[in-house]
């Protein structure tokens, strides 16, 4: 279910698959201007970042493995089922060693619990859209992040690939000006900020001298 998921996402995102085995699937995305690959490969364990470079050169079609861009612009999307979510912390350790190793791939660990695949089920990325979207499902993630659930596999999933888009609503913005302004009064700063706020680019060196010699007057004291 969530290689299909994952599958579906770069489709989305304008990936066509170029080859396909039982384990790894390797995707790219042209465009008049650039090129961009993606491989989504099954891991059974955690192999080292030698490893599993190995592994994927040798699955990469001749095609892929010809052009000069393959290696620099490929996304390797890794995705490996725990029994339970705390089990991340007994693989941390593997988990950043390959995300961090700057050989071949840009790679990414997306890790998941069986019981999260159990509530994946029927699942489209349309879907998973619509519950990243959810600001109640949200705070519930928010104060439970290890509980299994539908958002928190898609929390993960658009932490872990940043070439996925965010979907993007109409709301109603409360002004950077008049956020200051409470947050000001809650701190008891009014006068203050009424005198910031009389500051020009002509008054600017004599409000600053101002208050040096204030707080001067104050330590004196």
């Amino acid at each position: 279910m969530v290689k299909q998921l994952i599958n579906e996402a770069l489709v989305a995102h304008d990936f066509v698959i170029n080859k396909e085995t039982d384990t790894t699937i390797f995707y790219v995305r042209e465009s008049v201007s650039a090129i961009r690959f993606a491989v989504l490969h099954i891991l059974d364990e955690l192999p080292s970042p030698a490893e599993l470079n190995t592994r994927i050169n040798q699955l990469a079609p001749e095609s892929f493995t010809r052009n000069p861009s393959f290696k620099k612009n490929c996304d390797l999307i890794c995705i490996h089922r725990l029994d339970v979510l705390a089990e991340f912390k007994n693989y941390e350790e593997e988990i950043f060693a390959i995300e961090e190793d700057p050989h071949f791939y840009k790679k990414y660990i997306l890790y998941y619990s069986t019981a999260e695949e159990s509530a994946l089920t029927d699942f489209t990325y349309e879907k998973l859209v619509t519950v990243i979207s959810d600001k109640k499902e949200f705070l519930e993630y928010k104060e439970n992040p290890l509980v299994a659930t539908q958002y928190s596999f898609a929390a993960k999933t658009f932490i872990k690939l940043p070439f996925l888009e965010l979907p993007s609503h109409q709301g109603s913005l409360v002004s950077l000006r008049l956020q200051a302004v409470e947050a000001v009064a809650q701190a008891g700063l009014n006068e203050t900020y009424s005198t910031i706020q009389q500051v020009t680019e002509k008054n600017a060196d004599n409000f600053i001298k101002e208050i040096i010699r204030n707080e001067l007057e104050n330590i004196q004291d």
